[in-house]
């Protein structure tokens, strides 16, 4: 009897044609052996003597239209911030972070001066996707969208908060983002 193994590559023996028969991503290659044609996982029917073999993908799951999403803000500007994507809402943290813009107009329903009284860098932001490219567009308009950790723009503790501020217990210094109400760390 041949080795048992988990994952095998597209050639990769599998078995002998003596023990089972090839059907759905296996094949016989002439020479009594029982060989892959996918990355995938080997699934024996010992009952009819037959293996197949159950593909397996490797895609990362991409962000897509209205996907809720967590992301670093890396750059701000007046009227455009730039963030990496690092996690889907309900699907975990990605392999690779994507790009993220962020408009000014997609910040509130109320008119915005400018970014910097928004997010800041190194704010991390739950937003939701607006296309299925990239780079991604998202918007933080709602009540629970915008800022969810924060940290002082002058020694990087992470801000409570207070009411509908941002505190700073180390500076004793407010600052002023659009906070989502699903906030991180909140003053007792």
């Amino acid at each position: 009897m041949s080795r048992r193994v988990e994952i095998v590559t597209p050639g990769e023996e599998i078995c002998v044609i003596e023990e089972f028969l090839p059907v759905d991503g296996a094949y016989d290659d002439g020479k009594g052996k029982v060989r892959s044609i996918y990355v995938g996982a080997p699934e024996y029917d010992i009952g009819n003597h037959v293996v197949k073999v159950r593909k397996i993908t490797n895609r990362p799951r991409l962000p897509l239209a209205n996907d809720i999403v967590f992301a670093l803000v890396t750059d701000v500007k007046d009227t455009v911030s730039t963030c990496k994507i690092f996690e889907i809402e309900n699907y975990g943290r990605l392999s690779v972070p994507f790009t993220g813009i962020l408009h000014i107009t997609q910040v509130s329903t109320m008119y915005v001066k400018s970014l910097y009284d928004v997010v800041r860098n190194g704010d991390i932001i739950r937003a939701w996707v607006l296309n299925n490219n990239t780079p991604y567009l998202l918007s933080i308009k709602g009540r629970e969208y915008g800022v969810i950790r924060a940290l002082c723009s002058q020694c990087l503790t992470p801000l409570l908060l207070k009411g509908f501020t941002l505190y700073c217990p180390r500076c004793k210094k407010e600052e002023k983002r659009k906070v989502s109400f699903k906030y991180y760390i909140r003053m007792r």
